[in-house]
């Protein structure tokens, strides 16, 4: 298992046939910007199947701390932090993007061999409308990228 965070969130995800994006200031840093951040926040695509999916895979991390949820947890709720030994926010929306809306303009990336899927630039300046820095950093991103 990868000592990353991320990477052992993903590991599992993929191991599970979860579908997924990775949001939030991983988002972030996968679109190059220098930042911390301690937890790993996912969209996921809203079935029931799919949320069984992701809480069998976060399941297997360290505290097994999502063994108590059942799939209309993640589903009915607009977060759903899962503190382990990683804490993984789980939701399908956030602000005005949901996961139908960010997976066809999504970005992968692969570490280490392992595929990442994450929010596109547009998706992730979007749903970042409350981190004021972020939201700053990215659209100076989407500029620069715009003068290529």
């Amino acid at each position: 298992m990868p000592a990353n965070p991320l990477l052992r969130v993903c590991a599992l995800l993929n191991e599970h046939g979860a579908r997924y994006l990775v949001c939030g200031g991983q988002a972030v840093i996968l679109h190059g910007i220098v930042r911390t951040t301690e937890d790993v926040d996912i969209f996921i695509e809203p079935s029931e199947d799919n949320a069984a999916k992701v809480i069998n895979a976060l399941s297997q991390l360290e505290d097994g701390a999502a063994r108590d949820l059942i799939p209309r947890d993640l589903l009915d709720n607009v977060i759903v932090k899962i503190a382990d030994d990683v804490e993984v926010d789980v939701s399908t929306h956030a602000w005005k993007v949901s996961y139908a809306d960010a997976i066809s303009s999504a970005a992968e990336t692969v570490i280490d061999g392992l595929k990442i899927p994450y929010l596109g630039l547009d998706s992730l300046i979007a749903s970042r409308e409350r981190d004021r820095i972020d939201l700053l950093r990215l659209r100076e991103l989407k500029e620069q990228q715009g003068n290529r």
